[in-house]
């Protein structure tokens, strides 16, 4: 991709939270903003969007806002909801603008009338989590037309908090002018560590026309064989297995109903677990969502899984199907093929996915295409190796603690497995 249009759509900056720019010849050029910084009228998707978090009744800085998303696809729209919220945030050209302060203080006061009340069942909540969502993406998709009306082009890459929600990123090409969007494996407040060191490079490297492949997103942290070690010695039920067998040995795990804790190579950047730091499950149990929510996760149980899909069988079990290579967009799954996989089908249809493809994680692609051979399903159940309130696993110490305290069945980290309750 040479050329494209580019936005950054986030809660808080240095001075604006949005804004755009036209990536040509590997520089970036702002496309102005008519409002000056620090504005009163300038607006912010991201703050929109946290105040719903609160509304709905989880955390504002608790990175809760995935909460609303699952939550949303229980609800239907409120139209009096949808009155009071539309003004909240609006789109004037390449400008996101908000009410005056008096104003919005009287609309999110009657918006107290729907918040969420202690010890009430969050579904009660639903309807202002879905019109919330249809609020947020409309906005959204407005400012990426707007875009594309000044820009002409027909790619779009996209950054900022805002582009963690998958279920907007997965419409942008239905609902704007633009035929493909990008959005990396950590567009957030983390992904800035890589912009920083791609302008030093640049700032050094200023001819540099090289093209740019695929991000791998597997830059963390990997198992020394001094922790390996150590896992034997306290785990005498360890079982070391030829490298060769770890992907088929996994999928005939799966593919008898266990749940398993995997961690293989290096870790992901960025907050989505695109199977190196996983639970996998099988898809096909209908209660194998309920199962993972109450007795590993812990966590609320409207809150759904993603689909690993090896990318030749995407367009088999997604309408519309684009690839999602960081788990970035939620599609609608084919109605042919709910019944057949219920434990990553969401309620309302949709799954936020993740393509896989061999050259972007063998060892993880191998172990859907066994899973494929043995079932005749080419996805598998994964979500991320932690605990609700937790971050995602990066030491073995973490993975026994998750592994021992839940409801796994069975921890696979590099080619050694333990199988638990195992004599």
């Amino acid at each position: 991709m040479n050329t494209a249009a580019c936005a950054i759509l986030d809660g808080y900056g240095e001075g604006m939270a949005y804004q755009s720019y036209l990536f040509q010849d590997n520089t970036l050029a702002p496309i102005s903003n008519s409002l000056p910084k620090y504005s009163a009228q300038s607006a912010s998707l991201g703050n929109f969007y946290m105040q719903i978090c609160k509304l709905c009744g989880f955390g504002l800085f608790h990175g809760e806002e995935w909460k609303v998303m699952g939550l949303a696809s229980y609800g239907k729209l409120d139209q009096k909801v949808y009155e009071l919220l539309s003004p909240l945030i609006c789109v004037e050209g390449l400008d996101l603008v908000q009410p005056d302060i008096a104003t919005s203080i009287a609309i999110y006061q009657e918006l107290a009338n729907y918040r969420h009340q202690p010890g009430q069942s969050y579904l009660n909540v639903a309807d202002l989590a879905f019109t919330a969502q249809q609020v947020f993406s409309e906005r959204v998709y407005e400012y990426l037309s707007a875009l594309h009306a000044v820009t002409k082009l027909d790619s779009v890459v996209l950054g900022g908090g805002c582009l963690l929600n998958s279920a907007t990123n997965g419409k942008i090409t239905e609902h704007t002018p633009f035929k493909h969007a990008h959005v990396f494996c950590a567009p957030g407040d983390d992904g800035n560590s890589v912009g920083a060191a791609l302008l030093a490079y640049y700032q050094d490297h200023p001819n540099d026309n090289t093209t740019r492949a695929l991000q791998s997103p597997y830059l963390g942290s990997s198992v020394s064989t001094k922790h390996r070690q150590t896992l034997q010695q306290f785990c005498p039920t360890a079982q070391t297995v030829e490298h060769t067998t770890v992907a088929k040995l996994a999928a005939n795990f799966l593919a008898q109903g266990k749940i398993i804790g995997w961690m293989q190579g290096r870790a992901e950047f960025g907050p989505r677990a695109l199977g190196n730091r996983s639970i996998l499950a099988d898809p096909r149990s209908e209660s194998v969502k309920d199962r993972i929510n109450a007795e590993i996760k812990f966590r609320e149980a409207f809150r759904p899984f993603a689909p690993s899909i090896l990318s030749d069988y995407g367009q088999d079990y997604f309408e519309d199907y684009q690839d999602s290579p960081y788990m970035e967009r939620t599609l609608r799954f084919k109605p042919s093929v709910i019944t057949k996989i219920p434990g990553v089908v969401h309620v309302d249809g949709t799954g936020r996915l993740q393509t896989v493809k061999r050259e972007w994680n063998p060892l993880y692609y191998d172990l859907i295409a066994e899973f494929y051979r043995l079932t005749g399903i080419p996805l598998v159940l994964n979500t991320s190796f932690n605990v609700m309130g937790k971050p995602i696993i990066h030491s073995i110490e973490d993975a026994l603690a998750v592994f021992y305290t839940s409801g796994l069945d069975v921890l696979i980290i590099e080619n050694i497995v333990i199988e638990k309750n195992k004599p």
